[in-house]
């Protein structure tokens, strides 16, 4: 079974390889340093398999909520494991669901969502796009030289 939990920012010695796997961090020590210092400001959730960490969604607000937009920030699901495609479906649909609530108790309501991905990550990049996200833009040499970023949006209709 696939529980999603809210994180806290105790939690960054328990998600700190997953976020090495993914992102440049040199040590587990600096994803977990960068990950409590993200979760002031940043809509975190943990998925979790038998109470082992499976995977992780981050969003957050883009302009104040009148503007409805979010980014989504960070994503990472453990590949070698059987539930992937669940886990995936799992954290993304409680992230929608939750920025769609936020904005709905600020006034306003979720029109956009946004995320920046690592151009060769072709797993998310069709995840994106079978979930109706489309390619806006690339970002040349965006956080390393040689290596391009992606931004995928998804524009929800207007109620």
């Amino acid at each position: 079974m696939i529980d999603v939990r809210r994180a806290n920012c105790d939690d960054g010695q328990i998600i700190s390889e997953l976020l090495k796997s993914k992102y440049s961090f040199s040590t587990r020590e600096e994803a977990a340093a960068v990950f409590k210092d993200e979760c002031q400001n940043q809509h975190y959730r943990i998925a979790e398999i038998n109470g082992r960490v499976v995977g992780l969604i981050s969003w957050r607000l883009q302009g104040t909520p009148k503007h409805g937009v979010a980014e989504l920030t960070r994503f990472i699901v453990q590949q070698n494991i059987p539930n992937y495609q669940s886990v995936k479906e799992s954290l993304y649909d409680v992230m929608m669901a939750e920025a769609d609530y936020y904005y709905k108790q600020h006034g306003s309501r979720l029109h956009k969502v946004f995320s920046m991905i690592h151009a060769d990550d072709k797993q998310i990049k069709e995840f994106y796009i079978d979930k109706g996200m489309r390619q806006e833009a690339v970002l040349k040499d965006h956080f390393h030289i040689g290596k391009d970023e992606l931004v995928f949006s998804l524009f929800l209709p207007s109620v």
